[in-house]
């Protein structure tokens, strides 16, 4: 106890002599105040607030019964303990003072050393009393702060105290809970557990329970009671009842619970094997995943040592390999599984697993387990590996690609510098196999360069690599030559074997190939000149005849060059503008009048002008042809423009190559170029080939119906020279057709050619189509021609290809072309 203030005594007496002899006695016991009086002695008992006071009876005016009643009547005097200290002697007087609120009674004459021991005693006893209070105090307040619902219940289970002097647990302070029934104040659910842990439980136990609250909010409180009997042993006993809220470790423990249950549910739904183990490595957990793939179950396992449940194989050896968790704890740190690690399941089956274990530690950071999280790889490393087969094979043939290819031909390169020896690279070409494809379909030409790609492997070394390049391309890479001459038997050797019929059901194929070679090192001391080296003597192979082999030379080297140069200046040309547009009319040959113009490009390099049949092809190979029919266009269409201006406006025919016509935005494109130049469709003619028809007939039918709906008029050019067949030609909405010049150049001396021509303008007759006779330099030839029933022609006799400008004169002065026909 901690004192607020020194035990203080005030003397109240009228005699002076009285005082002095008092003092005396309780001198040294507690400060010592005095007054004469008893209204003096009242006014300084307030100000003093002295714990025992020494009072006479008997005197003037107020006497010591009247200061006593006014001592206990003040609140802050009530407390003091009264000593009476008179000269009467009977025993009323004593009793009297008793009664009046004293506590104690001493007689005159006063023995000093007994008003000295009861003045202590008293003392004494109000120290005490102040420190009981001050405890008593300290426990209200303990009481009444502590986090917790306490009170007091009597034998019927009546409220006598609680500590919810505010209400805040059941919206009942505690003034107003005093005397309510348990069920009242707790519900009758909780206060039937309360009897029960009150009846139920042994005399002198006081078990902690949970009970649920609902508070004053309306909402529920989680806590935890427990039950305390008064009386020891008796069941019917009055008891104090604690509760204490937890609801906050409790919503800890329910999201510890909800927690843990995602994280059984997440392991038991993820694709991955998971096993758990204790910091010695026997297992203590496995999810469904980790059963199925050890053979083991959760039950059997656990307890286990992880190398029992999970035993680990090396995947090339077959070597036992330690298990991550034991390196996880032995080293504390994240271990990743080997490579090839294989784990032996319960049943001896293997399977192919990779991942990695962790060390698990504790709030305080000690180790205290491993988890490993593994899965099955099998099916993605057998993936893998076929992935990475197709990425270096052609799908068709299973042959080695381009990529392959190159890693062999750089290792043949490195060992053939190293041993002094040589290395052939062999382009093969099949000869006009897209006339296959074109006629038999991609079906029976893919079967059957699967044929040729198991002839040319059965004619090669093992050592050697076949590639297939792609289309009917195949390289042979004959590595660690030591005579150069070997090159040409091989090639020798695969002629022979591709000229052998083939046979697709039914249907005999007979093929041959062209075949370049280049060496190592003579010819080229890298890979890519090579390849480079043998496309050039194989395309030689192809212009001295097909059905050969040729090695490289410089001379071929230099035609190379020479058309890589040529190729670039092309490209510069269609860019710069270095190329003209001229024209060659149609003419009736009945009136000499033009009917229509053909457009025929022109290129004008180093200053001479360059026919098209020497880069036509050109430009088709190297991918220049659709930039090149994308100027054509354009320019045809701004010089109609110029002939609508002057009215002398003609249809002018366009010739399409194979790669313009597969593209499916030709009509779109040629509709928006007509648009832009304000022209009316049927002012463009396209010509196309018998070829190109035939390549895709559902894709050529598609086009040509699109362009006929746009009103642009086709025509067939060179007709008779091509594979097409009547059966489609009937289908193609096809407007004209074009006789080739080469039936009308020996017509007068050739009756086979005149025989043909006259077939072409029966059969254009019979499909109402019209008729173009191409390359008529004769009047004779336009005389037999009017006669057999072919009007339109076109030639040198009426005009050869002209600039614009030039054309754009003779049909402004309605120029008659050739000579009036001569007579029947």
């Amino acid at each position: 106890m901690q004192e607020t203030s020194p035990m203080a005594i005030l003397i109240i007496d009228d005699m002076t002599s009285n005082i002095t002899v008092l003092r005396d006695a309780v001198d040294g016991l507690a400060e010592v105040f005095f007054a004469t009086s008893g209204a003096s002695g009242l006014a300084l008992a307030r100000h003093c607030r002295p714990d025992v006071v020494l009072l006479d009876i008997a005197m003037p005016g107020m006497d010591g019964y009247a200061v006593c009643e006014a001592l206990k009547a003040d609140p802050l005097t009530a407390d003091c303990a009264v000593i009476f200290v008179t000269g009467y002697t009977c025993a009323d007087r004593e009793l009297l003072s008793l009664q009046q609120g004293g506590v104690d009674y001493l007689q005159k004459p006063l023995d000093l050393a007994v008003v000295r021991a009861r003045v202590f005693n008293h003392l004494r006893i109000r120290m005490q009393t102040r420190a009981l209070a001050q405890a008593r105090q300290d426990l209200a307040d303990v009481v009444a702060h502590l986090p917790a619902f306490v009170s007091y219940w009597d034998d019927q289970h009546l409220n006598r105290f609680c500590n919810d002097v505010a209400g805040r647990w059941f919206g009942v302070t505690a003034a107003s809970m005093e005397g309510m029934a348990l069920p009242e104040v707790v519900g009758s659910a909780n206060a039937l557990l309360i009897r029960r842990r009150l009846y139920v439980g042994p005399p002198d136990a006081a078990p902690a329970f949970e009970m649920s609250l609902h508070n004053a909010d309306g909402g529920t409180l989680h806590t935890q009671a427990s039950v305390v009997r008064r009386e020891r042993g008796k069941r019917d006993s009055s008891f104090l009842l604690l509760i204490t809220d937890v609801s906050a470790r409790k919503q800890a423990e329910l999201a510890l619970y909800d927690e843990k249950e995602r994280m059984r549910i997440m392991l038991n739904s993820i694709g991955d094997a998971v096993i758990a183990t204790d910091r010695y490595g026997c297992v203590t957990f496995l999810n469904p995943i980790a059963e199925e793939m050890t053979g083991w179950s959760s039950e059997e396992a656990v307890g286990q040592l992880i190398e029992h449940v999970m035993p680990l194989i090396d995947g090339d050896s077959g070597a036992v390999t330690r298990n991550p968790v034991r390196l996880a704890l032995s080293e504390d740190r994240i271990v990743g599984m080997a490579l090839d690690c294989v784990l032996v399941r319960r049943d001896g089956r293997r399977l192919m697993v990779e991942d990695s274990a962790a060390p698990v530690r504790d709030r305080n950071g000690v180790q205290s387990g491993a988890i490993i999280v593994f899965h099955d790889v099998s099916e993605a490393r057998a993936m893998a590996y076929k992935m990475t087969h197709l990425a270096q094979h052609d799908a068709l043939t299973n042959l080695p690609n381009r990529t392959l290819l190159r890693d062999r031909t750089t290792q043949a390169l490195e060992q053939a510098s190293r041993q002094d020896q040589h290395v052939a690279m062999l382009l093969i070409d099949l000869d006009n196999f897209k006339v296959i494809n074109s006629t038999a379909g991609h079906a029976v030409g893919d079967t059957l360069l699967q044929q040729v790609s198991l002839r040319l492997q059965q004619a090669l070394r093992a050592g050697d690599t076949i590639c297939r390049q792609g289309g009917d391309e195949f390289i042979i890479l004959l590595s660690a030559l030591d005579d150069v001459e070997y090159a040409g038997v091989v090639a020798r050797k695969l002629l022979a074997v591709l000229v052998e019929a083939f046979m697709v059901g039914n249907q005999r194929f007979d093929l041959s190939a062209s075949i370049g070679v280049s060496l190592f090192p003579g010819d080229s001391n890298d890979q890519d000149g090579l390849y480079r080296h043998a496309d050039s003597a194989m395309y030689r192979a192809k212009q001295e005849g097909k059905n050969r082999f040729c090695f490289f030379s410089a001379e071929l080297e230099e035609k190379l060059l020479a058309r890589h140069a040529l190729i670039g200046e092309l490209r510069k040309a269609i860019e710069d503008g270095g190329l003209e547009m001229h024209y060659q009319p149609k003419v009736d040959a009945r009136v000499g009048r033009v009917v229509g113009l053909e457009a025929l490009i022109r290129w004008r390099h180093h200053g001479v002008l360059v026919p098209p049949a020497s880069f036509i092809a050109l430009a088709e190979e190297c991918g220049l042809i659709v930039p090149l029919g994308q100027f054509v266009l354009h320019q045809v269409c701004t010089d109609l423009a110029r002939l609508v201006d002057a009215q002398v406006a003609v249809p002018i025919s366009i010739n399409l190559a194979g790669q313009q016509f597969d593209d499916l935005a030709l009509a779109a494109d040629i509709a928006r170029t007509l648009a832009s130049h304000d022209l009316p469709t049927h002012l463009l003619e396209v010509e196309i080939t018998e070829g190109t028809l035939i390549e895709d007939v559902i894709h050529s039918l598609e086009n040509l119906r699109t362009l006929s709906e746009l009103g642009i008029r086709t025509s067939i050019d060179d007709f008779g020279t091509g594979y097409s067949s009547l059966s489609y030609l009937k289908k193609f909405p096809i407007d004209v057709l074009k006789i080739d010049q080469s039936f009308v150049r020996d017509m007068l001396t050739d009756s086979s050619d005149a025989a043909i021509i006259s077939a072409i303008i029966s059969l254009a007759s019979s499909l109402r189509m019209d008729l173009v006779a191409e390359g008529v330099e004769q009047q004779a030839q336009a005389d037999l021609l009017l006669a057999m029933g072919c009007t339109i022609m076109q030639g040198y006799l009426y005009s050869r290809p002209v600039p614009f400008e030039e054309m754009l004169t003779l049909l402004g002065h309605e120029t008659i072309f050739g000579l009036p026909p001569v007579p029947a």
